[in-house]
């Protein structure tokens, strides 16, 4: 079978007026998040959210390694006082696991995720001069979330981005949205 040159701008238009009419179709609604854009770090567009990471990235790349280690401290223990309710949110959505498993390995994510303390210079020197090896963030990364470990991956992403200076956009598993999403919402407010 032969398409000439018409017929495939033809079949391409076709192709494109379908997959916008279905894009426009499939947006989810902040309703279903149970969020409005940009409440507290979730967001309806994936666009919206990086925009929004980018600033808040370019924002923290300013901050000192102590306040960094102050906003880490200040996650820890907004995890710690949620724990149990985050456990249990991410077992009753996707139905994967035990409470205590979760609520054990949400506390080993929350204090055993390193932070800024991996972040140490190290300096070099001989003949031809010094050398200073500092490390540098690298701007905003995506994180996809499993429906397995929702939460704790959250809690070990965010922190470690952050002890990085960097920012991160969350995509969580549909069977883990409600878990992921609150548990990005309490790292936010502990920012």
């Amino acid at each position: 079978m032969e398409i000439n040159e018409k017929d495939l701008k033809l079949i391409i238009e076709s192709v494109l007026n379908k997959l916008e009419s279905d894009k426009s179709d499939k947006k989810i609604s902040a309703d279903s998040l149970n969020s409005s854009s940009g409440q507290d770090g979730i967001f309806e567009e994936v666009n919206t959210a990086v925009d929004a990471a980018e600033a808040a990235h370019l924002e923290l790349v300013k901050l000192t390694l102590e306040k960094r280690r102050e906003i880490i401290r200040s996650i820890r223990k907004i995890i710690m006082s949620n724990l149990e309710e985050i456990s249990k949110l991410a077992v009753e959505e996707t139905t994967f696991g035990r409470v205590e498993d979760k609520i054990e390995k949400n506390r080993l994510a929350a204090l055993k995720t390193p932070g800024i303390e991996d972040l140490e210079p190290t300096a070099y020197s001989d003949d031809n001069g010094m050398t200073l090896m500092e490390r540098a963030a690298y701007g905003v990364i995506g994180s996809i979330i499993p429906s397995t470990n929702p939460t704790s991956t959250v809690i070990n992403n965010g922190i470690s981005m952050i002890a990085g200076g960097n920012s991160v956009v969350f995509n969580p598993h549909p069977m883990a949205k409600k878990s992921s999403c609150f548990t990005v919402s309490l790292i936010n407010q502990a920012i």
